[in-house]
């Protein structure tokens, strides 16, 4: 029979044996997560660029690093390294390339296809309804492109998906209800766009929707109302909705989480600011210049929203949105 000692130091042997077993299996998962990744890519022609990327929960695109690689033949990506792929020209004519990539070949993908003739109309949906074989892709970036509802629609459950960017597309929102399996999708970019008030109604059905920008998109009452349904937003943009007053103030007060609030160049008053106040922002910008008001108003405003410096001269940062719509057309 065996002794208490032994007993005791068998209890411990096993318990080191079990740590081992799992600090190397934990090891192999990490390992596994961290993988080179070998990418098969058309051997006889380039079908676009891969650029190393890291991603911004503040941003609605990806901060590109440099080109990693040439979309062509064999690319080995080196392990932890996050990339964006940027489509030429020859991969709107063979989308079906997709196919032969693993689920995690990029995170990211970045559509600037325009038509230049009658035929190529369809390139840019067709390529965009075969991104459901890349199901772990965190971002798209398909601003001023041919992207339209009909392409995004065919897009299929995509768990990963976090972020969505259409401006100057011919996105109008139609395709959100189709939209809906991206559980993760948390940032959506509309902007340049006559969107869809009524089809705006499936927004708070995107349970993890907090950054949301609607610029320049006839944005009506009605939008706005389904807007205001949106109940974990923290960032709202809303410049240039011209329609826009203080018929809106209401209905943007049922965002208690935003942080955020971007009103430029719409009809919302300094009353209809003051009664903004309520919300707690961190950061507002002004339906104009805030020079331009009259001094007593410049008061109130300041006032109502004592934490936030209007007064000052910074230099205004160059965001996202405005590198987008400078930046070179490239197809």
């Amino acid at each position: 029979m065996q002794s208490k000692n032994e007993w005791i130091f068998l209890a411990m042997a096993s318990t080191i044996v079990f740590l081992i077993v799992l600090v190397f299996s934990c090891g192999q998962y990490c390992l596994a997560e961290q993988r080179v990744r070998q990418l098969q890519f058309p051997a006889n022609c380039s079908v676009g660029s891969l650029m190393a990327v890291r991603e911004k929960s503040d941003m609605y695109i990806a901060y590109k690093l440099g080109v990693l690689a040439d979309a062509h033949g064999v690319v080995r990506v080196p392990a932890g390294t996050q990339i964006e792929f940027c489509p030429s020209g020859n991969f709107f004519k063979h989308p079906e390339c997709l196919t032969k990539l693993p689920r995690d070949a990029f995170e990211f993908i970045e559509v600037r296809f325009l038509s230049m003739s009658d035929d190529e109309d369809t390139l840019c949906d067709r390529a965009i309804s075969q991104l459901n074989h890349i199901s772990a892709l965190k971002g798209m970036d398909l601003d001023r492109s041919d992207a339209s509802d009909a392409g995004l629609s065919k897009l299929g459950p995509m768990p990963e998906l976090l972020t969505i960017s259409a401006c100057e597309s011919r996105v109008t929102g139609t395709c959100l209800p189709k939209l809906l399996s991206c559980k993760k999708l948390s940032r959506i970019r509309l902007s340049n766009v006559s969107v869809d008030n009524e089809s705006l109604a499936s927004l708070k059905d995107f349970a993890q929707l907090q950054r949301l920008s609607l610029i320049r998109c006839e944005l009506s009452q009605k939008g706005i109302e389904h807007v205001s349904k949106c109940a974990n937003l923290r960032v709202l943009d809303l410049d240039h909705n011209h329609h826009l007053d203080d018929k809106a103030v209401p209905l943007l007060l049922r965002l208690t989480k935003l942080k955020s609030l971007c009103l430029l160049r719409t009809g919302i008053s300094v009353q209809g600011l003051e009664q903004l106040s309520k919300l707690h922002l961190q950061e507002i910008r002004l339906p104009k210049p805030f020079s331009s008001y009259q001094p007593s108003e410049r008061l109130r405003i300041s006032q109502a929203f004592p934490g936030i410096g209007f007064g000052n001269n910074k230099k205004p940062a160059v965001d996202a949105f405005t590198k987008t719509i400078f930046a070179p057309i490239t197809r």
